[in-house]
């Protein structure tokens, strides 16, 4: 599914989306929330998307595309999205993040936040993914796979190096997950270890993506917010944003992934 706010950046997400429909070998949806009590809204997103899914369907005939408008927020709608119309991911652009990320903490999906339109940016061939302590690295490395077996991406996977004996486990256990995943599915990745440990694990993996030009990286969001976070801002919204044209899908670890059918 697409999140169409009727922005500048709109055209990305939904190139974007078209992107990873082809891929996955999955239908189409450009989603519109709507104000609640303004029907005329409603209507005026409906003729929009509709519009905008004939023209599309001019340059992609094989495509399957579809419209859905719901009520209320983002916020409000991303259960429905996934547990009432089978969404398996949200494509977004990556601006006006706040109200986004809120919505992440709540979705049972992963959300794909892009930038950018060009070839090199809707390539997705190469694939970041960090690897720290947390339980969460295995629902991020099955979407590494999905990317890997539909797209035949590259799989980069950078392994947190801890101090702590407990955490070192933990990161040798997400490593061997992910490495028999991989093996299980023919999967060819190039396996590295970190300088840092896993607080600052993203930031070195933005780092050597830019340098090596992967197309995107998957993270997991926030579990636990503090009130720094409030303040200054979750760690993987100051990422988005630094990203530039790297695409980051973030998984949210407080809900149970949907898993992506085959």
């Amino acid at each position: 599914m697409v999140y169409c706010d009727f922005s500048e950046t709109m055209n990305d997400a939904i190139a974007h989306g078209l992107r990873v429909s082809q891929i996955f070998q999955k239908e189409l949806c450009l989603f519109h929330p709507y104000g609640k009590g303004h029907k005329e809204r409603k209507l005026d997103a409906q003729r929009t998307l509709g519009l905008l899914i004939r023209r599309l369907k001019e340059d992609f005939p094989t495509v399957t595309m579809s419209s859905l408008t719901l009520k209320g927020n983002l916020e409000q709608g991303i259960t429905r999205i996934a547990e009432e119309y089978d969404g398996i991911m949200l494509v977004l652009s990556s601006d006006k993040l706040k109200p986004k990320i809120r919505a992440l903490q709540q979705s049972q999906i992963p959300f794909l936040f892009v930038n950018g339109s060009t070839s090199h940016c809707l390539g997705y061939d190469q694939v970041m993914l960090p690897v720290d302590y947390r339980k969460v690295m295995k629902d991020t490395s099955l979407w590494a796979s999905y990317f890997a077996r539909f797209n035949q991406s590259a799989i980069n996977v950078l392994c947190a190096r801890e101090n702590a004996k407990e955490n070192q486990k933990m990161v040798k256990k997400n490593r061997l997950f992910i490495e028999q995943l991989l093996r299980k599915f023919k999967v060819n990745a190039h396996i590295e270890q970190a300088q840092k440990g896993s607080f600052g694990l993203p930031t070195e993996a933005l780092e050597r993506s830019k340098t090596r030009g992967d197309k995107l990286m998957i993270i997991p969001a926030s579990q636990h917010i503090n009130l720094i976070d409030l303040l200054v801002g979750l760690p993987e919204t100051k990422l988005i944003r630094q990203a530039k044209n790297i695409q980051v899908m973030c998984i949210n670890p407080k809900r149970d992934m949907y898993i992506l059918c085959d």
